[in-house]
Order: structure tokens, then sequence, then C-alpha cells
């Protein structure tokens, strides 16, 4: 009777504890999907109208592909077309995501979550990726921004050694500008909005 008595209390413990723990985990993986989907239709606009950013990237990336627009660095080139083609499947994720948590929220089921957590992980890494891509691109353009010319010569019709098309080269410096700009601005969102949810919780 004694051990009857403690299965049966190890039994109830462990069916009230099963309902908790996967709540938990629901509101884990909820947690870690908002923090990259946008949670409302603007947010989801505003993912899709990103789109050009990346399509930019790519068109020129590829339009400027042959080396002999920028013999001086060839491969920021390969920087645009990269940078191009993972932030337009980041953003494709993000909206996919997006569109999961708008208008699956009510089916409340932990598989509506698994695809959502799956995507988001794949765009976590993605990012780290993305940041360790633009360092790179970074120096690929910084470094020759003293040497490079945009004259072409036409008198002989000639590329000279340290020529970059100034389309490509203009562009990618300005974009990688803005990044750090835009990188800049969301830090500081960030920290202002921690401080202040901290401030109104006391």
């Amino acid at each position: 009777m004694k051990y009857k008595a403690l299965d049966e209390l190890l039994s109830a413990n462990g069916a009230n504890r099963n309902p908790l723990d996967k709540t938990e985990l629901k509101s884990w993986i909820a947690l870690i999907v908002t923090a990259v989907a946008a949670t409302s239709i603007f947010g989801l606009v505003w993912l899709i109208i990103l789109l050009a950013v990346p399509i930019i990237l790519l068109v020129i990336g590829t339009r400027y592909r042959d080396p002999r627009y920028c013999p001086i660095e060839p491969r920021i080139s390969l920087f645009l077309i990269v940078s191009g083609s993972v932030a337009l499947a980041l953003i494709t994720l993000n909206i996919i995501i997006s569109v999961v948590t708008i208008f699956l929220t009510s089916l409340r089921s932990l598989l509506s979550l698994i695809l959502p957590f799956i995507l988001t992980i794949i765009i976590l890494f993605s990012g780290i990726f993305s940041f360790i891509w633009l360092i790179i691109g970074s120096v690929w353009t910084f470094l020759i921004n003293k040497q490079v010319t945009h004259e072409y010569d036409t008198t002989n019709n000639f590329y000279t050694y340290n020529y970059c098309h100034p389309v490509l080269y203009k562009f990618t410096f300005v974009y990688l500008i803005l990044c750090y700009i835009f990188m800049v601005i969301t830090c500081c969102y960030q920290c202002i909005f921690n401080i202040f949810c901290s401030k109104k919780q006391k």
C-alpha cells in the first residue's frame, strides 16, 4: 500500500508537470520566433518593400561581375551578389515566419510553432554569416578608397589597374555605410527600449 501510494503521487506529479513543460516550451519557441518575425500587417508590408534592397544588390553585382569593371578589387561584385542572395533569402524566410505568426497564431499548437522555429534558427545563423560577410566586404571596399580611380582611359580604350566603375564602387561604399548606421541605430533603439521596459516594471 505504501509503495502504491508513492507511485500514485509520482504519477500525479508527472501528469501535472507535463502540461506545464509543454506550455513553457511553447513560450520559449514563441519568444525566439517573435524576435525575428513581424507581428503586424504593417511589419509584413515593410518586409515586402525591403525585398527591393537585395534585388538591387543582385542587379548591380551581376551587371558589373566582369573583373574589368573593377580590376583593383574584382571581389566587390562578388560581395554584392552574395549579400543580395543571403538578404533575399533572409527576408523571404522572415515573410514566411511573419505570415505564420500573424495568421496561424489561433491554432495554438506546438506543431504550428515548429516550422517558424526551424526557420528562425536558419535566419539567426544566416544573420551571423551576413555580419561576417559585411566585414569582409568592408575590408575589400574601404582599403582601396584612396587608390581607386573612376576615370576610364578613353584614348587607349583601357581600364587602368586601379580603376573601379563608379556605379559599382560608390554604390557598395554607400551601402556599407548605411548598413553600419542602421546597426548603430538598431542597437541604440534596443538599449533604450530595454531600459524603458526595466524602469516600467519597477
